[in-house]
């Protein structure tokens, strides 16, 4: 039985898929699989009974001391070791080195040793790869990143010329107040707003008293002079909330949301008031929602039927729209 036990053991270490190597204390061979033959070059050698440093005289002393310390019993092993080869190649093994015993007595070692080498080579190479895939993935996110930012800054850029284009289609170029333009769509939504919620709009329609003799006799910039002036003036005294307009020509429109027929009156006044002060004459006009006029045609002819009749009466006035009714 202690026979067919030792041959069964020998079979079982011979056939072994791994290399595995069995040694007396005094290091000499007791048994190899055929993969430890293959894998350490024994060709035809003849090991059994011979000394591993023997085989091996060129081992070095980190080993001899690995396996010292089995024989005295301890188990040494590591999972990944880098061996450098006399021919400038890298190998890889996992070993372990582990004493064994018969009857209590400890026999020899045992030494596993396997080349990992390939499969560390394949982790490298992994590794690699994924270095490389990041390095891509981090420059394609740059690349993305500063697209999306050439991207905001385009859409930055049309939003504000989206705007410029809105301010020269609103505005006046000559007196940068609002233009006839915008001041009917103001005017329709201050209306509708006024049905709405029930309040005011008061509306102011002026223009410059002889106005082409004042072109005619000083000329256009003379004239020109004169209309920044009156729209400096106008949006200098005026409600933060007001809307300021060039109506066309010398003819300007102030709105005034929330405004009674009385405190545009008063306004009117203070303005016709302020620009006598600086040498301008204006007739003006005055009305409001709703009791000079419920929608926006009749407003502006309201004001501007009031304007006309200050200007037929000397001009240099400011005059009521009458009641529609």
């Amino acid at each position: 039985m202690q026979e067919d036990s030792a041959e069964l053991l020998r079979v079982f270490i011979d056939q072994a898929p791994v290399p595995i190597a069995m040694f007396d204390r005094e290091m000499l061979y007791i048994a190899a699989s055929r993969r430890w033959v293959t894998d350490y070059g024994f060709g035809e050698k003849a090991w059994r009974g011979v000394s591993h440093y023997e085989l091996f005289p060129d081992i070095p002393d980190r080993w001899r001391a690995v396996h010292q310390r089995a024989l005295k019993g301890e188990v040494v092993a590591s999972s990944e070791d880098r061996f450098d080869r006399a021919d400038g190649t890298v190998q890889f093994l996992r070993w372990e080195v582990r004493p064994w015993h018969r009857e209590n007595v400890q026999g020899g070692i045992i030494i596993f040793a396997e080349d990992i080498t390939a499969r560390k080579n394949s982790e490298t190479a992994i590794r690699q790869i994924n270095i490389e895939l990041e390095q891509r993935v981090h420059a394609r996110t740059a690349q993305l990143e500063e697209m999306v930012d050439q991207l905001q800054a385009a859409l930055i850029e049309a939003e504000s010329l989206r705007r410029e284009l809105r301010e020269q289609a609103i505005r006046d170029p000559l007196t940068g107040l609002f233009n006839r333009r915008f001041m009917e769509e103001s005017m329709n939504k201050e209306v509708t707003r006024a049905h709405r919620s029930n309040t005011n709009l008061g509306v102011i329609m002026l223009d410059i008293d002889k106005f082409k003799l004042l072109n005619d006799t000083l000329g256009h910039q003379a004239g020109d002079a004169a209309l920044r002036g009156v729209a400096r003036l106008l949006l200098e005294n005026v409600r933060a909330g007001d809307v300021v307009c060039r109506f066309g020509g010398d003819e300007f429109i102030v709105l005034m949301p929330g405004a009674s027929l009385k405190a545009t009156l008063r306004k009117a006044q203070e303005l016709d008031m302020q620009l006598r002060i600086q040498g301008v004459q204006c007739s003006t006009g005055v009305a409001t929602y709703p009791d000079r006029g419920s929608t926006c045609v009749e407003l502006l002819k309201s004001a501007d039927t009031a304007l006309y009749r200050a200007k037929a009466t000397g001009g240099a006035r400011v005059a009521v729209g009458r009641d529609p009714g």
